[in-house]
């Protein structure tokens, strides 16, 4: 019938020939003609690049995932063995150091007599309690994270609070030779809270301020309009925290290169944002242009 049919031809090139015939006798001329079948779009030298790439990219993607992950699962053994490390050397530290703290409150009640030692009694004093609330920090931290800290609200006078942290600290400012100050806007200030806690937060923000000053330390307790919160700033003139680190600061065992020589665990800010949270509250670097630090305390002003 002279008709000729190839169908579901493979994609590739194709010659078809072609010879006649008149009565049996076959014609030594030869016809050819070339067919080619091009692939569909799925099975074309750039799809087949695409599908490599893709390929690639799930493989980088998926060793990357595990490398990601197993450098998770080390820094978090690390993290927890430095926090098992702190806590048992917290526990073996505190009995002696009880131990210490009575005789040398003995002496400081007697140091009127014996005036040539009266310094360096107080400065014993001074020490052994700065020693305490180390440790009593590395506790509450590893309370915080085995949810084992538990608040007890009470109504408490917010003003009164912060100017005792703030004499509290005082000495050292003095010692340091800066500018110290606080500022409180309005009288008295209740709000419900922990006072324990809210203590321990001021307490390491007070500390957090002098240390890294150089000259200046200002703390300023302020009231929103809608009295829902209370907000309490840190200002000070010490190194500059530069924007990508002032969320990093605020995790345990961090701290900026430039102040590794100064004394610290690298857990007081950690341990702040902590008991904030639980406060129902934040605490942040708030962004500031005349290359001043200011930490930032919110508080609700009642808790549910």
């Amino acid at each position: 019938n002279r008709k000729v049919y190839f169908t579901n031809l493979s994609s590739g090139k194709y010659v078809f020939k072609l010879k006649a015939s008149i009565n049996g006798n076959w014609s030594k001329n030869e016809k050819k003609i070339t067919i080619i079948v091009l692939p569909p779009w799925w099975a074309t030298f750039w799809a087949y690049l695409f599908y490599t790439l893709v390929v690639i990219s799930l493989i980088y993607y998926l060793l990357r995932t595990y490398h990601i992950i197993v450098e998770d699962k080390k820094e978090k053994e690390i993290y927890e063995s430095k926090i098992d490390f702190f806590t048992s050397v917290a526990h073996e530290i505190r009995t002696p150091l009880t131990l210490i703290k009575g005789p040398v409150e003995n002496l400081l009640e007697q140091v009127d007599e014996l005036p040539q030692i009266k310094e360096d009694v107080v400065l014993m004093e001074r020490n052994t309690e700065r020693l305490l609330k180390l440790v009593s920090q590395i506790l509450d931290f590893r309370k915080i994270e085995t949810k084992g800290f538990i608040l007890d609200y009470s109504e408490v006078n917010i003003t009164k609070i912060l100017q005792a942290e703030f004499h509290t600290f005082e000495d050292l400012a003095k010692r340091k030779k800066l500018k110290y100050s606080l500022e409180i806007d309005s009288g008295d200030i209740f709000t419900i809270t922990d006072e324990e806690a809210l203590n321990k937060i001021l307490s390491n923000l007070f500390n957090n301020a002098i240390k890294y000053a150089h000259k200046e330390v200002a703390v300023r307790l302020l009231i929103p309009s809608d009295n829902a919160t209370f907000t309490i700033e840190f200002e000070n003139d010490g190194l500059t925290i530069p924007p990508e680190m002032r969320e990093k600061i605020f995790e345990p065992f961090y701290r900026l290169k430039e102040t590794l020589k100064q004394q610290g665990t690298g857990i007081g800010l950690s341990l702040t944002k902590s008991l904030t949270e639980l406060l129902h509250g934040k605490v942040f670097v708030k962004d500031i242009d005349d290359g001043l630090n200011v930490f930032v305390l919110s508080l609700p002003l009642k808790q549910k």
